[in-house]
């Protein structure tokens, strides 16, 4: 039995609840917060969102967030080389994910 990292978008598994959640994500990003992490996309990294959230997370768990964050559909479109994607804090996404699993009674 495999278990679901803590940051994973997958800990939603409804793909609606899921799209819904996104939306939540994309409203925080879209807002004037000053505790959205800035990063610029790196050549290496056109096709490896994971390395993203690696290097600026510590975690390859937020893959998903890194792909929202760049406004991709699929994990396997290339990010925006040499653009500044904005993302919430891990603190934020687990706080929030948290949330969002009570609210929605899946918690």
């Amino acid at each position: 039995m495999s278990s679901i990292p803590r940051l994973s978008d997958q800990n939603i598994s409804d793909p609606i609840l899921r799209a819904h959640y996104y939306k939540i994500v994309n409203d925080y990003i879209n807002s004037t917060s000053s505790e959205l992490v800035t990063y610029i996309i790196q050549m290496s990294e056109e096709y490896r969102p994971d390395l993203v959230s690696y290097r600026v997370f510590g975690s390859k768990d937020l893959a998903w967030l890194v792909c929202l964050a760049s406004d991709l559909d699929d994990t396997a479109d290339p990010l925006p080389v040499g653009e500044t994607i904005y993302m919430p804090t891990a603190a934020w996404i687990r706080r929030s994910m948290r949330q969002f699993l009570t609210d929605m009674g899946l918690a």
